[in-house]
């Protein structure tokens, strides 16, 4: 593929199933209409054989359509290795970002969702969304909501209107963008006067009522654009003279408008002047899916570019947060609005903001300045502060999501596991984020799903987990700091493509090797329809010798108590069962390879690698460092298939070598 192809492509996987019209197609990649038509043309070809098409339709532009998701993959690193669905601006990896996009649609957007289409545009399984499906029925039930189906194939929420705005006020703005805005909007107290919770709760009520579609960042905008409404009047910066034409009186908009500033009037007693009433009807038109208002694709365009620009200046990832860009636009259309009349906002935070916030500011200016609706304008900055709160609030989300995630497991979950959460917290609250606090048998698939570091008062070693483990006091002692301030620096450094070089310690690395995994211990199963009892009978017999005559039921036993706490599959192909607690009298890994696959349950059916693990109750000398290697190997399907290619135990030994730390 060319070059433009190939950005050509990338647009349309970002635009993740929206159409795009062949306009903002051009001015993205600085070519004509035409030329775009006819890059289209080529790749719509070349797309059809590899698993995906482009779908036109008049008047919305081209959309990109994926049939077969495996085969499609495939091609994009074939022609480009860089090219993936990582580029997709919403990531829908993590089920909790799947069932928020699903109930935001279902809920905020009053859809009524077809499983099939839901499942294409986000590009997964229709077993995943299945089991989304049911995790958000369960979601929903304590707020006396159900699923509902239309038709075998459509789906919507059923409950009286009240519980589902419940839901909405709990679920999409419990822990949101918002408090993100209010740690640096609240330093002067400036929203005593009412809460985000109740403007947002305003909001829900007057335009729900009236059928006024509205996503959740879009709600976050509008409570921002109150929050600071009510600020300006306060300090007697009122919106004067907005020129608006009269038929805007007239619109659903401005009666939904008029009852929300109402209902503020009544519980803070302020008096709205009634050209604040039209520019929040501005805003809603602008906003909602019933107004006639279309985006500007040049607008669009440009704003991309900025981001990208701010974003190899920052590191920050903004070119692909698609909150961040669309509260921009919904802040920079109204601001267009402003700015041609000559309206000028007064801004109550600039001076905190300027003053806090300084290369932030000057980013926001200089690089959204070159935009070129607003190059024409001489703006105040008053405006310019506005924008820059919307980069303080994405810049924030990510220096938090950077936060390692961390699990804490003591013997029961409480008293001591407070006491070691509170320690850790106080030393490392700049570097880790605690997503839980467990005690030993609370741990499940659920608990570990989040978890990029355990911190544990109780030794673990014979589990196998896919993240580090650090066994620490409850006392969290300088020993234990040091110990965590060491996986923090090798998680933040963390490299994830597997290195392949000859690694410096090789000798070292095959006597660990050696001492862990043998040839007797490795079984390559041929054939289909293999079972999974068949290769854990196998693989057990192997790794029964020398052991005691219960050892196989005693083992059994075990690894089904795992399987029940989580964390025996760590991919689709990669499965590793080990017992809670030691069995055997000496370490050993059994190793089955399955080149045709084979099912391990309904979910996992095309299992190829299989490493029964069974830790010493005496001592388990180097076995961390296998299993580092297998949690390696899970995260490089490349290495995966050339093991594969040729399946003989020299031939993995060498790959498997290339793992190990």
């Amino acid at each position: 593929m060319k070059g433009k192809e190939k950005e050509l492509l990338q647009l349309l996987i970002k635009a993740h199933g929206d159409f795009l019209t062949s306009k903002y197609l051009a001015s993205h990649m600085s070519i004509s209409d035409r030329t775009v038509r006819s890059y289209l043309s080529n790749i719509k070809e070349l797309l059809s054989k590899n698993g995906a098409d482009i779908e036109s339709k008049q008047g919305k532009g081209y959309s990109l359509v994926i049939n077969d998701r495996l085969l499609f993959d495939k091609f994009l690193n074939k022609v480009d290795h860089r090219m993936n669905f990582s580029m997709i601006d919403t990531d829908y990896s993590e089920a909790s970002e799947r069932q928020k996009f699903i109930l935001n649609r279902l809920l905020l957007e009053d859809e009524v969702i077809i499983l099939d289409k839901l499942s294409k545009e986000m590009f997964f399984s229709k077993s995943t969304l299945n089991k989304d499906i049911n995790e958000i029925k369960e979601i929903i039930e304590p707020y006396n909501l159900k699923l509902a189906k239309k038709s075998k194939k459509e789906i919507y929420i059923e409950g009286k209107e009240r519980n589902k705005r419940h839901f909405i006020l709990e679920y999409f703005f419990g822990n949101s963008y918002l408090d993100t805005v209010k740690k640096y909007i609240d330093f002067n107290n400036f929203f005593n006067q009412i809460s985000f919770q109740e403007l947002t709760i305003i909001i829900l009520d007057e335009c729900r009522q009236e059928k006024i579609k509205l996503s959740d960042y879009i709600i976050q905008n509008l409570v921002l654009h109150l929050s600071l409404s009510i600020k300006r009047i306060l300090v007697g910066s009122e919106i004067k003279d907005l020129g608006i034409d009269l038929d805007i009186n007239n619109s659903t908009e401005y009666e939904v408008a008029k009852r929300i500033i109402k209902r503020i009037e009544e519980s803070i007693n302020i008096k709205f002047p009634k050209e604040e009433v039209a520019y929040l009807a501005l805003h809603l038109m602008s906003k909602s899916s019933i107004s006639g208002y279309k985006s500007c694709d040049i607008l669009e365009a440009e704003l991309d570019q900025a981001l990208e620009v701010m974003e190899e200046e920052t590191g920050y990832p903004l070119s692909s947060d698609i909150n961040l860009k669309n509260g921009l636009l919904d802040h920079i259309r109204p601001m267009l609005v402003r700015l041609e009349r000559n309206i000028v906002q007064d801004n109550p935070l600039l001076s905190e903001i300027v003053k806090n916030y300084q290369a932030t500011f000057e980013l926001t200016k200089k690089r959204l300045g070159e935009i070129s609706s607003l190059r024409k304008y001489t703006i105040n900055d008053g405006e310019w502060a506005y924008l820059t709160l919307h980069l303080m609030a994405a810049i924030e989300k990510y220096k938090e999501n950077q936060k390692i995630k961390t699990l804490i497991i003591c013997a029961t979950g409480y008293g001591s596991a407070q006491l070691l959460k509170t320690r850790v917290e106080k030393e490392f609250s700049n570097y880790l984020t605690i997503v839980d606090v467990l005690g030993y048998y609370e741990i499940c698939e659920e608990s570990l799903r989040d978890a990029e570091l355990i911190i544990s008062s109780i030794s673990l070693s014979s589990m196998v987990f896919k993240v580090p483990v650090v066994h620490v006091s409850v006392f969290l002692n300088s020993e234990d700091t040091y110990s965590i301030r060491n996986i923090i620096s090798s998680l933040n450094n963390k490299d994830k493509k597997i290195m392949l070089e000859n690694n410096s310690n090789a000798e070292r690395n095959e006597q660990i090797f050696d001492s862990q995994l043998s040839k007797e211990m490795f079984e390559i199963f041929e054939g289909e329809n293999i079972s999974k009892k068949c290769i854990l009978d196998e693989l057990l017999a192997k790794a029964s010798q020398s052991e005691r005559e219960d050892y196989k039921e005693r083992m059994i036993e075990q690894i089904n108590q795992r399987e029940s706490m989580g964390q025996i599959l760590f991919s689709e192909t990669v499965a590793v069962p080990h017992p809670v607690l030691p069995v055997g009298m000496t370490t050993k890994v059994a190793i089955g390879v399955i080149p045709k696959g084979f099912s391990w349950n309904d979910e996992y059916a095309n299992v190829k690698f299989v490493f029964l693990i069974s830790p010493s109750y005496i001592e388990n000398e180097n076995l961390i460092s296998i299993t580092k290697a297998i949690v390696k190997l899970v995260e490089s399907e490349n290495l995966q298939n050339d093991i594969l290619q040729d399946i003989t135990f020299e031939h993995f030994r060498n790959n498997f070598l290339r793992l190990i730390d």
